[in-house]
């Protein structure tokens, strides 16, 4: 492609040579639920003190080894219902049947995953004061608009996204999430301060970078928007023409090993580039670990509001014109009202201290009787 170069930047040995591991394709929890039954240990006492905030995720963990705070969060959308919202971060929602991708490493991560994985990276960077104005880390929603715009234009009122573009000249980075035809994900990051496109792919897809040419078009067209407003805005950019800048690929070979972890990939490229290169070493080998424990990172993000849902909404259960309806007295409906209010910090807090002091051996003994247990099929599947 024109304007690719050899990508000198990237140190040699940010790229080990990646080992070869058969990987499983369910959960650590999954794996377990398949054993024999075993012992339960009844002897144990839940801790029924226990604080929620200590079972909080406050940072990114480098260590993807699972604690029991992380099987507790496995077990929790395991057993939720596919419309429950597990997680809400910022402005971000997730729900259980988005989650579950990160509980089997045959599936791809979907745009909520992702966005709600980049609003922890913002949350970092902002509590370490790392960013200093130095990078801005947008999400798939947005890159998507861009693209949309290089390809059709701008049409209506677009402001919004002139706006965004605007936010963008404070910055001498900007990390765009790309997702080409639902099949793959890579990261474009606009280096402002050396009029780059720098393109971080764990497959090295240089061969189709017309999504990446489209989205910029989109950003040029609002960059010409605002140079054209060039006395009412203030910026560090030295050259707007970004549709004329250096591409330059990032990677010389394939770091990938499958065909379905890109999404982490990326979310790890975003977390981990720097001006020139990247400040940790990426391979598979950490990557798949990785899926499992960012399943608990969301849930258990400190920022993370979303009420848990146990029951079914009500506009999905069939209504039998011949069922008796029996009223409630007020008091029994401010009781009901306080029980359905509870929050998923009660809630969460609730199964932590049970199963915080049980062994390995009783959690899956538990686990294994709960679904014998279960009779709807639906709940089965």
């Amino acid at each position: 492609m024109n304007g690719l170069k050899s990508d000198e930047q990237i140190n040699d040995n940010l790229l080990p040579s990646l080992p070869s591991s058969t990987i499983s394709t369910l959960s650590p929890v999954s794996g377990l639920m398949n054993e024999q039954k075993v012992a339960l240990d009844d002897d144990k006492q839940s801790d029924e003190h226990k604080q929620i905030e200590d079972e909080r995720y406050d940072y990114l963990p480098q260590d993807y080894a699972l604690t029991e705070r992380d099987l507790c969060a496995h077990v929790i959308i395991e057993t939720s219902l596919k419309n429950d919202l597990l997680v809400k971060i910022d402005d971000i929602s997730v729900k259980q049947h988005q989650m579950v991708c990160l509980l089997d490493d045959s599936k791809w991560l979907n745009d909520d995953v992702i966005s709600a994985y980049i609003c922890c990276i913002k949350d970092q960077v902002h509590v370490q004061n790392k960013n200093d104005g130095k990078v801005y880390f947008e999400n798939p929603f947005i890159s998507r608009l861009l693209k949309r715009d290089g390809g059709i234009g701008i049409h209506g009122d677009g402001t919004f996204m002139t706006d965004i573009v605007r936010n963008y000249l404070k910055y001498d980075m900007i990390e765009l999430p790309i997702n080409i035809d639902n099949k793959h994900w890579y990261l474009a990051i606009v280096n402002a301060k050396k009029s780059e496109i720098q393109v971080f792919d764990s497959l090295c897809w240089e061969f189709n970078r017309n999504d990446l040419t489209t989205m910029l078009q989109g950003l040029q067209y609002h960059l010409d928007i605002l140079r054209r407003q060039q006395d009412s805005i203030s910026h560090k950019w030295t050259d707007l023409d970004v549709t004329k800048w250096m591409i330059t690929e990032q990677l010389r070979e394939p770091i990938q090993e499958d065909s379905s972890s890109c999404g982490l990939f990326m979310l790890k490229f975003m977390e981990y580039s720097t001006e020139d290169t990247l400040c940790h070493p990426i391979t598979q080998e950490i990557i798949t670990p990785f899926r499992y424990k960012l399943a608990s990172i969301l849930l258990c993000w400190k920022t993370n509001t979303a009420a848990m849902t146990t029951m079914l909404e009500q506009s999905d259960i069939e209504e039998d014109p011949n069922d008796v309806v029996m009223l409630e007295s007020p008091e029994d409906q401010n009781k009901a009202k306080s029980l359905n209010s509870l929050s998923f910090k009660n809630k969460y807090q609730s199964l932590i201290s049970v199963i915080s002091n049980m062994s390995l051996h009783a959690l899956v003994g538990r686990l294994c009787s709960y679904i014998k247990s279960i009779k709807c099929m639906e709940t089965l599947e």
